[in-house]
């Protein structure tokens, strides 16, 4: 029997063990709402009870908080640095318009930003999922070289981009028709509920295409567990 894991991966999954897909969902649910949405929660506060400049420096604060809680926990934290880049272009944008409308319509371009970078990682061979798979599902590196793996984390890029690119075409409709307070309500209602439910799909997807592989079906110990190779 090897020695114990060092403390910053202390997250994983030991071989053997048995994984449960809800499980795995309420954990990193909080997680994904949290670095999807603080930051505009945040400065949609800050704006709104002291100021532009406040909200902006209350988000970007908040998204380095965050950064620093994931590094200390040990996690990889890509969806974190992902968060971060964005909050660090809201924040210069917000800062040098000195608009609060134009802080929050960058919302659209950075949606359009997101989902033609994601679906661009397909044409570079590298699915952005296969980076930030780590923070949510503790794959051994066994199964993260598999051919089931990679048709899973393609399939799930192509869904994640599609969505990051149908959500711009949202908000831009309601920032043109909406007054600023309904377009953020827009924003909330197109983002939480939707990222919950892909996160959700995103894991039982997984799930189930492994336990179809004749490759990993032994390895399953029952409906949406996995049991991971040693």
């Amino acid at each position: 029997m090897q020695g114990q894991a060092p403390d910053n991966q202390s997250s994983a999954t030991e071989p053997g063990q048995l994984v449960d897909a809800p499980s795995i969902i309420r954990r990193a649910a909080p997680r994904l709402v949290r670095d999807g949405f603080g930051p505009l929660a945040t400065f949609f506060l800050g704006w709104k009870l002291i100021g532009l400049t406040a909200g902006i420096g209350i988000s970007v604060l908040f998204g380095l908080s965050i950064f620093v809680h994931e590094r200390r926990q040990g996690r990889p934290a890509a969806l974190v640095r992902v968060a971060l880049v964005l909050v660090g272009i809201r924040a210069i944008v917000g800062l040098t318009s000195g608009s609060a409308s134009v802080y929050l319509a960058q919302e659209i371009g950075l949606d359009l930003l997101i989902g033609c970078a994601v679906l661009g990682t397909l044409a570079a061979a590298r699915p952005i999922s296969t980076w930030i798979a780590a923070d949510v599902f503790p794959f051994t590196e066994e199964m993260r070289q598999s051919q089931t793996f990679r048709d899973v984390m393609r399939t799930i890029t192509v869904v994640w981009g599609i969505y990051f690119l149908a959500r711009a075409a949202v908000r831009l409709t309601a920032l043109l028709t909406l007054s600023t307070n309904r377009y953020v309500l827009v924003v909330a209602l197109s983002d939480v509920p939707f990222l919950l439910a892909l996160l959700a799909w995103s894991v039982y997807f997984t799930t189930s295409a492994f336990r179809r592989s004749e490759q990993w079906s032994g390895l399953f110990g029952g409906p949406g567990q996995t049991k991971l190779a040693g």
